[in-house]
């Protein structure tokens, strides 16, 4: 279609509506707040047109279109790229798109329908939003070399009363988890910055700001750089939960749960890494174990393979 063409249909559709889809006064062009709403809703249909398709189609084996996946920063930069590469090699004939955005807009992009899934922290089911957990990130407490306490071998948790910390912004899941911890230990700790994602406080710990609670998979290489160091606290003692969210009234179509499938794939072969080097029976039971699953939770289902239909899934 030529871009003449595209204009005036744009422009048919605007006079149907009766609003203004798109603000031609700014350059690029950028949508309404009317033309965001149709646009996300249109999405949605399509997205539900595509999985009747795919649900009609059951004796094609050939796994095909486009999957969209929302995520949070910190997780569209670590875990998913090496799962989008491994989802493109399997699935030749679809394809994979991630649309990283703030937590409250990947909950949004879900609901509406613009992407197939949602991979978040914290997450919550709701009403409309089924939730399958994923894995659970270790927190652990750092600071720059330079800093004071790397001096010290072990720490008190009284070591860290009034000490200046970089802090996530005020209402983020993240902040709100690591101030109720603080709070348990008869902690209070100095906040000098308040930012809204882990690469940002990451970097303000790494120039000496103060220290920082952050997931460890997100600082692996500040560490191995030795830009980063962690602090021995064993008073400390948090986990991230990263899960999937999607709603509950659209199933995925079979590329969607191809994707989502080797998410939860990737949860048990990380897992069963340091279950390797133990030659006990009980580590090796538990990574096989189907207890040890990723599971939906808050009345939802239990999703183990790609091809699986959502009427048969388990209910937890």
């Amino acid at each position: 279609m030529t871009q003449g063409a595209a204009s005036q249909a744009v422009q048919h559709l605007e006079d149907y509506l009766d609003v203004q889809l798109i603000d031609r006064s700014k350059r690029p062009f950028v949508l309404t707040s009317e033309g965001e709403k149709f646009y996300d809703g249109v999405a949605s249909l399509l997205r539900q047109f595509d999985s009747l398709v795919d649900q009609v189609q059951v004796g094609d084996e050939v796994v095909s279109g486009e999957v969209n996946v929302g995520a949070i920063y910190s997780l569209g930069l670590s875990y998913l790229p090496a799962i989008q590469e491994r989802f493109n090699s399997q699935f030749s004939s679809a394809s994979c798109v991630v649309k990283m955005a703030h937590p409250h807009d990947v909950y949004r992009m879900v609901e509406q329908g613009a992407v197939d899934f949602g991979v978040l922290s914290y997450p919550e089911a709701s009403r409309t939003l089924l939730v399958t957990h994923w894995r659970e990130e270790p927190m652990v407490l750092v600071a720059s070399p330079r800093h004071r306490l790397c001096n010290h071998s072990r720490l008190s948790i009284s070591d860290l009363a009034e000490v200046a910390l970089v802090a996530f912004a005020p209402k983020l899941p993240i902040r709100l988890a690591i101030d109720r911890h603080l709070r348990s230990l008869g902690v209070s700790m100095r906040v000098v910055v308040e930012l809204d994602n882990v690469d940002s406080v990451k970097h303000a710990a790494i120039v000496n700001s103060g220290l920082a609670f952050l997931p460890k998979p997100t600082i692996e290489n500040e560490l191995a750089a030795g830009s980063l160091r962690l602090l021995n606290c064993p008073e400390v003692n948090m986990t991230r939960p990263l899960g999937v969210i999607q709603r509950r009234d659209v199933p995925l179509g079979r590329a969607a749960r191809g994707m989502l499938e080797l998410l939860l794939q990737d949860a048990l072969q990380r897992e069963a890494v340091p279950l390797a080097n133990d030659n006990s029976n009980e580590g090796s039971s538990k990574a096989s174990s189907p207890s040890s699953s990723p599971k939906a939770v808050d009345g939802g289902s239990t999703i183990f393979a790609a091809n699986d239909k959502r009427k048969s899934q388990t209910a937890v």
